[in-house]
């Protein structure tokens, strides 16, 4: 049977009620790996992230992962939204018989509707969900591990979405699962030596519009870029950022999470303490003192990613601000020597004028128990059910008729 060791040594039948922390032989829930990993391999619960900060650190020295997978990141989300929203942190550790750290897989666990439901930390704002993996781990053998953790974690179903298709070229085992599929892209450049190289495999019309657009822009005032502010500049930063993305979202209809309690939070905090491996860079775009644009982004490994574009609206958009801060914090990353920059999830207009490779994200969902199985096949029925909605065109444009929009036209 696994053993359960508590803080002072004793065992106890479950663990994950009382501690921060339970242990358990990989020979005792999954012998067969133990020709893979050795006699000695080990997996480790957390359910708190600060208990796994330590080890935490320590898979990010020895596995390869995204910036949205290091502690600060999803230790602050915890913080300020996923306690909010009902998340019980379940961070899961295997190390191998020499005690090296294979994959670290930052779950949790939330109950909906009374089933207990699987997912990684970090929510809408953590664009690429996937745990930290070494680079030998031995994929073929994730399948039945995943099956043993399942039955051990006790949960009802497990469900997530932005699953990238690899790990910094490593194959990422979650897009291997049944009921996982393909069914997102992020988008990112390759950054060559020199900004004139990147000129030169892009449009020179969008580069000469730029430049022509950046002279009028500083016929009428100072233009200053501040690609990494410092002191009470980030504050301002992001405060502008905030105010710029509301609006921007307010005359979209979309959804303003800065009106909703522990977003902003989670901006301003990550903002003033960091990641460790990389920064939060907030960068702006001023006119004479105004601050006109604003970006907050990472820097972390190779890659700079682009996360939270904002601009002033008004006249300002002539200028096409927020296209010069991009090209600035880009022309920025190439002189530092980065070599991706992540334009991260979605397909906006933009992003295909600037990258020049897609990155699959998967999504889906499988279920554990009778309960979970049944919550799975009446979500996939509703999914179908409004995908045939969707592609109804005469319903789409009545339900937009009634809601004051314009109708869609044929393509």
């Amino acid at each position: 049977m696994p053993i359960e060791v508590g803080a002072a040594g004793g065992v106890i039948s479950n663990p994950m009620k009382h501690l921060s922390v339970s242990r358990i032989a990989l020979r005792d829930l999954l012998p067969s790996a133990c020709a893979s990993l050795g006699e000695d391999a080990s997996i480790a619960i957390y359910t708190t992230c600060e208990a796994a900060q330590a080890c935490w650190q320590e898979a990010r020295q020895q596995c390869q992962g995204y910036a949205f997978q290091t502690y600060e990141w999803l230790a602050c989300w915890q913080q300020h939204l996923g306690q909010r929203q009902g998340w019980q942190v379940r961070i899961v550790v295997l190390r191998d018989g020499d005690g090296r750290i294979r994959l670290l897989l930052p779950l949790g666990i939330r109950r909906i509707v009374g089933l207990r439901r699987l997912d990684f930390l970090g929510g809408e704002l953590t664009d690429y969900r996937a745990p930290l993996i070494a680079s030998d781990f031995p994929t073929t053998l994730f399948g039945s591990l995943w099956t043993a953790l399942l039955s051990l974690l006790q949960v009802d179903l497990f469900r997530s979405r932005r699953m990238p298709a690899t790990i910094e070229n490593i194959c990422n085992p979650f897009s291997l699962l049944p009921g996982i599929e393909a069914n997102e892209q992020a988008h990112a450049a390759t950054l060559p030596d020199t900004y004139a190289e990147f000129q030169k495999s892009r449009s020179a019309k969008m580069f000469a519009d730029t430049r022509r657009r950046l002279r009028n822009l500083e016929a009428i005032g100072k233009v200053r870029v501040e690609i990494d502010a410092v002191g009470a500049q980030r504050a301002e930063v992001v405060a502008t950022m905030a105010r710029q993305k509301s609006r921007r979202w307010r005359e979209t209809q979309a959804r303003d999470i800065f009106r909703e309690p522990g977003y902003l939070d989670f901006y301003q905090t990550l903002a003033a303490q960091g990641i460790t491996g990389g920064s939060v860079v907030l960068s702006g775009l001023y006119v004479d003192e105004q601050l006109v644009a604003t970006h907050w982004g990472l820097r972390y490994g190779k890659r700079f990613y682009w996360l939270m574009p904002a601009y002033q609206d008004g006249d300002w958009t002539r200028y096409a601000v927020g296209r010069q801060l991009l090209d600035a914090v880009l022309k920025h990353s190439i002189a530092t020597g980065l070599k991706i920059f992540d334009l991260t999830v979605g397909d906006e207009s933009f992003k295909q004028q600037w990258a020049d490779h897609t990155l699959m994200l998967y999504g889906g969902q499988h279920g554990v128990t009778r309960r979970g199985k049944m919550a799975v096949a009446v979500n996939q029925r509703w999914q179908d059910l409004y995908a045939g909605l969707r592609a109804n065109t005469r319903l789409r444009n009545l339900v937009r008729r009634l809601r004051g929009r314009a109708p869609i036209t044929a393509q």
